[in-house]
This record gives C-alpha cells, structure tokens and sequence, in this order.
C-alpha cells in the first residue's frame, strides 16, 4: 500500500488542515507553538513548531523532513507565511509559488515598477525617507498616500492632501517608525477587491467584493457581489488577469485590491493567498465555492477549474467599532447571534480591554457575517444588527493612543525594510 501524499502547510488554522486532509493529503503543519490553535495538532500527521516567519530556518527544517518522506507542495494562506512557503517551495524544488512572485507582491516598490515597465499600471510610486521626499513628490503628483513598503491590515497608511500637510505626515512617520516609507499618488474612487484562482496560468476571477473604508482607510466593511456594471466588471477583470500573468503566479487564491477611478479601474495591490477579513466566507455564502478547499483539491489533482455561477444571495461583512476607552459591557451579542441571517458574529473585545481609535485593523472591536436577498439586503441586515451590538466604554486610562509601529508588528524591520537610502 503506498503512502499518502503529504503537503506542508505554514500556519493557519485546523479549519485549514481538516480541508487539506479532506482532498486526500497528510499534513506536515509549522506553526508557532505560542500561537497555534491546540485543535489543529489533531488534525496535522507531523508538526514543526517553530517561528514560522523565519523563512531560511523553516525551509532547511523542512528539507530533512522532505528528505525522510517527501511533500508534494509547501503552501500557505496567510500573509505572514508566504514568504516562508516560497523559500521552502524554492528550496526543495516543489511545483508553486516561488520567491520571485511573492517578493514582487509583497515588495510594494517592485510591484509598481514592474507594472509600470510592462504597461498593467502607471501609478506613481517611489521610496522616501525625509519630508523633503515627502515634499518633493506631493509637488510631482498631488495628492498622495504613505505607507510602508510591505505591509498589511492598513498598518501605517496616511492620505497628504497636499503641500500643507508635508511636515505634519513626515513628523508622525518618523515619531511611528517608518525610517522608510512608499510614497504613491492618490487614486480617487471608491475601492474594490478581485478574488481569483489560478489553473496552471489560467486566471478565473470568482468575486467582486465591495468595500467600505475609513478616513484611516481601514475596511469597515465587505459587500459581495459588488454590483459592477458588465462593462466595468470586464476591465477590472481583464486588469488583474493582465497583473497576475506580469507576477508569474500560476496555481491558486489571488486577493487584489483596486480604485474604480474616473478614469478606469487602477491597482492598489495584490496578494498570492485568498483575501482576508474573512472575505473568503462571503465567496463561500454568495456563489458556494469555497477557497481553502478548491486549492488543496486543485493541488492534490482532484478538481478541474471551476468558475462562478449567478450569485445566489448576498453577503456582508460588517466590523463593529467601538468608542475609545476601556470595555465596560458588551450587550445584545447573543440575540444578534440568534438570528437566522446572521452566518457568524465575532466579538474582538471583553469588559476591560482598551478599545483604540481606529489606526489600522488590529483596532477594530468584531465582526458581523450576514446573508441577505442581494448585497444591499444583506449590507442594510449587517448595519441594523450591528446597531443592536452595545460595546460599552469607559474612560481610558493612563495609556497613549499613539503606538509606535514596533508595538504592534511582529517583526517592523521587515515591515518598513532598510533605512539605507
């Protein structure tokens, strides 16, 4: 009897790991072990516990255990895995996603110039370190935003209305620790997300997700289907089919966020891994495909491509944010829980916890998974049963609002990346 077919996967949850092990393979799981969920161990073969965002360490673990008893593929679907499941897959010479595409979507810098020089997108991008950078590019292009060079979750992004706002935006870059920083024009319209799939190069778009932003422009709120008109929807998607064949990737989940623009749809970024916010549950709800379980299937053989079909409802994502203090009582979770359109309800927070201004969305305070008949049905149910979530607050102590950036990632070197000009 031959053995089963083994993949190894970085981080994630057992939510994960049941779907791997359902399209036939034997999990090898690295994880964390200060921040792995226990329930996940029962459902991998083998675990390597160990800093999984340390990628020259886990691929040289990897290959001794590839050595003894070969995996077929090293993936991940998290964003602080991938570099790790491309360093391995490069290592071990395994079929996906390679250093070469993952660096270039995680690289924000690399991912412009190289739309820029192969004619997907023109957007204006460049490094600064200074406000006379940061000056010198508003004059160049209006309008812009800041952010670190790799990065997620809207950590460190802020709009510069103009010349006016140079030395307050550089100020708190430097007081926030980005020594480096992404400046890129502004791109005026409302904001959308593509999730797609690759088959062996061949790019299958499965939804439109709408999005609803704060001035801090973190998302407050996901809507599918995102109503684009057929023309508008045929752009946008020929748009992202044209990015991801200029980023190589060829197998599996793509999340890639753009701007309806007056003048057309623009790129904003784009990810090898399904979207996160729990996007994927609204895939799952309005069109029945879901994500996680199409990619092991595809990677195990067991599937041909699929594609979507009509939506058949709407569904909303909607996070619930609370006033500044210390949490004093949560009340009306368990009636809104209750409810038969409600898929699922998160609540972030607990009676003493500090609740922050919304900076980024480590700040948000839950979250509110609703269906509906259609996506407006569906965003007005999440809205109204939001409302009946009371998240109470305090005054807040002695704390500062204001946290430096290595207060709140894991590891900021990578984040900003080097201080060298």
């Amino acid at each position: 009897m031959s053995e089963p077919r083994r993949i190894a996967i970085v981080g994630g949850t057992p939510a994960a790991l049941k779907k791997a092990r359902a399209a036939g393979f034997d999990v090898v799981w690295i994880h964390n072990p200060r921040e792995l969920a226990a329930a996940g161990l029962e459902e991998a073969a083998e675990a390597l516990l160990t800093d999984y965002r340390e990628p020259a360490a886990v691929a040289e673990l990897l290959a001794t255990v590839h050595a003894r008893r070969p995996v077929e593929r090293v993936v991940s679907m998290i964003e602080d895995g991938l570099e790790t499941a491309a360093a391995a897959t490069a290592a071990l010479g395994l079929p996906g996603a390679g250093l070469d595409v993952v660096r270039v979507l995680q690289d924000k810098l690399a991912f412009r110039a190289l739309l820029d020089e192969r004619g997907v997108d023109a957007t204006a991008a460049r490094i600064g370190h200074t406000e006379r950078d940061l000056r010198d590019f508003v004059e160049a292009h209006g309008l812009a935003v800041i952010k670190p060079r790799y990065g997620s979750g809207s950590i460190g992004v802020r709009m510069v209305h103009g010349p006016d706002d140079v030395p307050e935006v550089a100020a708190w870059a430097a007081e926030f620790g980005l020594h480096t920083f992404l400046m890129e024009e502004y791109l005026e319209g409302p904001e959308i997300s593509v999730e797609s799939f690759s088959f062996a190069g061949k790019h299958t778009v499965l939804a439109h997700t709408a999005k609803e932003t704060l001035d801090s422009f973190v998302e407050v709120g996901h809507v599918q289907p995102a109503g684009l008109a057929p023309a508008l929807a045929a752009q946008v998607d020929d748009l992202v089919v044209r990015m991801l064949d200029a980023v190589g990737l060829q197998d599996g989940p793509s999340h890639t966020e753009l701007k309806l623009t007056p003048d057309g749809p623009r790129l904003v970024e784009s990810h090898n891994r399904r979207g996160g916010d729990r996007i994927a549950d609204l895939v799952h709800e309005v069109y029945g495909i879901d994500i996680d379980a199409l990619a092991y299937l595809w990677y195990a053989g067991r599937t041909e491509p699929v594609a979507p079909g009509e939506p058949r409802c709407g569904a909303a994502i909607h996070f619930l944010t609370a006033e500044p203090g210390v949490v004093e009582a949560v009340e009306g979770a368990d009636a809104v829980r209750a409810d038969p359109y409600v898929v699922d309800l998160q609540i972030g927070v607990s009676p003493g916890d500090t609740v922050r201004p919304i900076a980024w969305s480590y700040d948000r305070s839950g979250l509110l998974i609703v269906r509906g008949a259609d996506a407006a049905d569906a965003r007005e149910r999440a809205r109204e049963l939001a409302s009946r979530i009371d998240i109470r607050t305090g005054p807040a102590g002695p704390e500062p609002d204001f946290r430096p950036i290595a207060s709140v990632a894991p590891r900021p070197d990578r984040l900003v990346g080097p201080a060298e000009r």
